[in-house]
């Protein structure tokens, strides 16, 4: 039975030892304890650290050297990298999100780890890059990286010796009766601390999954910069009639993670109790899971699709709180400036908006306003040369305790209220009012986030955006003042010859970098970091030596970023470096 605790060596054992772990250690049930950190060291594989040439550049550089980029980790087959996050002591935590189901038994198990062995933020620059393994290869099913070492802390299902009895990763009911599914989609990692040194802590994992769930394992680091697992338990969102699609997120600056509800139906709420469409994320047999997790009751869809706080975090009982005042969409993540009142908001999908919450008291997020951006296109078509002009439109002005009031309004629909050809729920012509400002109430703009800010002119052609992040004591300071995003694939409404946006497509993706102002507003984005050129009939559709759906973005403290993969247009998904100062 394999450890789950178990250390990835770069170098530590030949090929052959390799393949023979691969082949006779996989885990069965999962529930080795609470240590988990004590396993079997070396399946990271042989050196291969060619990659592209001339990346590094050469000692001495200045500012003016080209940008490089780096690869500094492969993970395994079929999966996605998820829920980077960086802690104040240079710590990286990293998933392995649904790996194939060709692996060997437990290593096809998700698995959420952290990398160790390194200060992230003291990466060295000229750093040789991990080499892309090749499909067939031993290396090709497991986690490598440049230097140290990734460890596993948990895979989905483990039980952590009774900690979980439904399993990491399980989707429990609101009762805590049953299992509803096992989920294996970890996403969002959040790190907090609980000593003064940051050597013990409380790791949050969210699980993207429909219903959603979040776990809380407790960590404490070890003398080789290891960690044990030394509890784990589930986080209660009944209190909030539960959450969907816990996608990627932040901590606050005054350290509250913050999960992100993925609800890519947001703006197709007319259908969310049509019995006969079945094609939506979440579809209807998602929706049934809900109310099995309700107990029976229909869930009312304005309460999904939510920025959720998860106050008391050290807490034996965390308190989540769902942000109405944050706007209903497919949230992939906000962050928070240092101001305590400024949050920018992505929203994943096609054909989709950029958001900013400006909070009426600093370090509440509880009241506020709510606004769409407006871009305008440089004069060029070259994703990899046009930026935008931002300018911001109004969306709206609410509490927390106001849009509660408003949503409850639609508890208690459910399918036998459905009419085809109407609506249970906000209408065109309620968005169309609200437009034209003769609407009573500002519900639409935090409901109908989408469709409202469509209705009021802001440019909702968006493919893809994916992360966003800042590194919060450069943008305090003004070290770094820059935040950047990321868009998986620049298509579809993008590149067409309509609306805002018109560029020729990069479906390999882009990120964007944004200058901070003084009161951190933005008003200008710019591509820094451009896919290669997509090849469908290849086995890497995107060029290996560069970006394929960047992902997760995380700034670390001397600028550079790190980029995450969510890809199928790479075999192996890759974990990047960014340097704008070239090295």
């Amino acid at each position: 039975m394999e450890n789950k605790g178990s250390i990835f060596r770069k170098n530590a054992l030949a090929i052959a030892v390799l393949g023979a772990l691969l082949l006779g250690g996989c885990a069965d049930d999962g529930s080795n304890g609470l240590s988990g950190t004590d396993g079997v060291d070396g399946v990271n594989g042989v050196d291969g650290v060619n990659g592209a040439d001339g990346q590094d550049g050469a000692d001495g550089e200045d500012l003016t050297a080209a940008p490089a980029l780096t690869r500094i980790a492969t993970i395994s087959l079929g999966a996605e990298v998820t829920g980077i996050f960086k802690t104040d002591n240079g710590e990286l935590f990293f998933n392995v999100q649904h790996p194939s189901d060709t692996l060997p038994d437990g290593w096809n198990d998700a698995a959420v780890g952290a990398w160790t062995g390194l200060d992230i933020d003291n990466l060295d620059p000229h750093l040789e890059p991990v080499a892309v393994p090749a499909s067939d290869s031993p290396e090709a099913q497991v986690v490598q990286v440049a230097t140290g070492s990734y460890q596993v802390l948990g895979r989905s299902g483990d039980t952590f010796g009774g900690a979980l009895p439904f399993g990491f990763g399980a989707i429990v009911k609101g009762d805590q009766s049953m299992s509803l599914k096992q989920s294996q989609n970890p996403d969002f990692n959040a790190f907090i601390p609980t000593s003064a040194d940051g050597s013990e802590g409380l790791l949050y994992v969210a699980w993207e999954d429909r219903p959603g769930a979040v776990n809380r394992l407790h960590l404490q680091r070890q003398e080789d910069g290891s960690w044990n697992v030394t509890g784990a338990s589930d986080v209660d969102f009944s209190a909030v009639q539960g959450t969907l699609i816990n996608c990627f997120g932040s901590v606050s600056p005054w350290g509250t993670p913050l999960t992100a509800e993925e609800n890519y139906e947001a703006e197709n709420t007319a259908h969310w109790n049509d019995p006969n469409y079945s094609s939506g994320y979440p579809n209807n047999a998602d929706i049934d899971l809900l109310t099995d997790y309700l107990g029976g009751d229909y869930p009312n869809p304005y309460r999904y699709g939510h920025i959720v706080e998860i106050t008391e975090p050290k807490s034996d009982a965390p308190v989540p709180v769902k942000l109405f005042t944050l706007g209903r969409m497919a949230h992939e993540n906000p962050i928070v400036m240092p101001d305590r009142k400024t949050v920018y908001l992505t929203d994943d999908g096609g054909s989709k908006g950029f958001f900013k919450f400006v909070a009426d008291t600093a370090g509440d997020l509880g009241a506020g306003t709510l606004y769409a951006a407006k871009v305008v296109q440089d004069a060029t078509r070259d994703p990899a040369k046009a930026g935008f002009d931002i300018s911001w439109i109004e969306l709206g002005h609410a509490s927390n305790d106001e849009l509660e009031s408003w949503i409850s309004e639609y508890d208690g629909i459910d399918r036998s209220d459905y009419v085809e050809g109407e609506t249970s729920y906000i209408s065109d012509a309620e968005i169309e009012a609200y437009a034209a400002g003769t609407a009573a109430d500002s519900r639409v703009g935090f409901l109908e986030s989408l469709r409202a800010a469509e209705a009021m002119g802001a440019t909702v052609e968006f493919n893809k955006m994916e992360g966003i992040n800042i590194n919060q004591h450069g943008a305090a300071d003004g070290s770094i003042p820059y935040m950047y995003v990321a868009m998986a694939s620049v298509d579809y409404a993008m590149s067409d010859d309509e609306g805002d946006i018109q560029v020729d497509a990069n479906k390999c993706g882009v990120v964007y970098r944004f200058g901070l102002q003084p009161d951190y507003d933005v008003i200008r984005m710019e591509p820094v970091v451009v896919g290669g050129t997509y090849d469908a009939g290849a086995e890497n559709r995107c060029p290996v030596d560069a970006i394929s759906s960047p992902d997760n973005i995380e700034v670390l403290d001397d600028g550079r970023v790190l980029i995450g993969e969510d890809s199928g247009n790479h075999v192996n998904n890759a974990m990047w470096v960014y340097n704008p100062k070239g090295e």
